[in-house]
């Protein structure tokens, strides 16, 4: 399987997480003014990281952390094969434990492997360890972000709905507390309520007013023009810059 994007390609068969609008989404969404150390947590293909590698800076880093190994692989033939094969490191470790870069970083970028609550499983051992899982990863990946930013570094992540107010509190529970500075909330069409959410967030102290958005993918049978205004460097039908 694979993913034709306009400036990269990307191949996903090795991988858990396959691409998907999620990444798509954060990625053209995230702001990437001034990046210039950034680092992908959990980065399955790779496709967060070419997008900032595609939107930042000649001379930008982006850090690619993957825990498994056969999409760690594949991740680094994407980024072998893509426009900035020295622009992207990727590395096969856990993003709790590795061993910190003498830099902070700018942006933290994740789409964590969470499973919604929401999602219906015929086995309800697995839909119970789905959910635990997605209770358990707020907290250490935000707080291990945390300790890795710059004094102004930001973090991004798309997360399920339902998973807000975990993370809200995983934000105030955390040793370096941090503020939702920039809010999206997602819906697949005008009629259904948000089922995703894009966030982004710095340390407290160093928050700004919060901007709140809606975005629709899309309505009428056709990609909204706000979708596409995030999407379309990287969709080959899109539109944009």
């Amino acid at each position: 399987m694979g993913f034709q994007c306009r400036q990269f390609y990307l191949k996903d068969d090795r991988c858990a997480m396959k691409v998907s609008t999620d990444s798509l989404l954060l990625g053209g969404w995230v702001r990437t003014a001034g990046v210039n150390y950034a680092a992908d947590f959990g980065c399955g293909c790779g496709i967060l990281a070419l997008m900032l590698a595609q939107r930042t800076d000649a001379n930008a880093r982006i850090d690619a952390y993957e825990y498994d190994a056969a999409a760690t692989q594949q991740a680094t033939e994407n980024v072998h094969n893509s426009p900035w094969p020295d622009k992207v490191s990727v590395q096969q470790t856990d993003v709790l434990t590795f061993a910190d870069p003498s830099y902070r970083y700018d942006l933290v970028i994740m789409n964590p492997p969470y499973f919604a609550a929401h999602l219906s499983s015929a086995n309800s051992q697995r839909q119970l360890a789905r959910q635990g899982a997605e209770q358990e990863i707020w907290q250490p990946w935000l707080a291990r972000a945390a300790q890795l930013l710059a004094p102004h570094g930001r973090i991004a992540l798309v997360a399920p709905q339902q998973a807000l107010a975990r993370i809200i509190d995983a934000t105030h529970s955390i040793q370096t507390p941090l503020a939702i500075i920039r809010r999206c909330n997602v819906r697949s069409v005008p009629q259904r309520p948000p089922y995703l959410v894009l966030l982004e967030l710095t340390r407290q102290g160093c928050e700004q007013e919060l901007e709140l958005e809606e975005l629709t993918i899309r309505e009428e049978n056709k990609y909204t023009d706000a979708f596409l205004q995030y999407t379309g460097a990287f969709y080959l039908k899109g539109t944009g810059n």
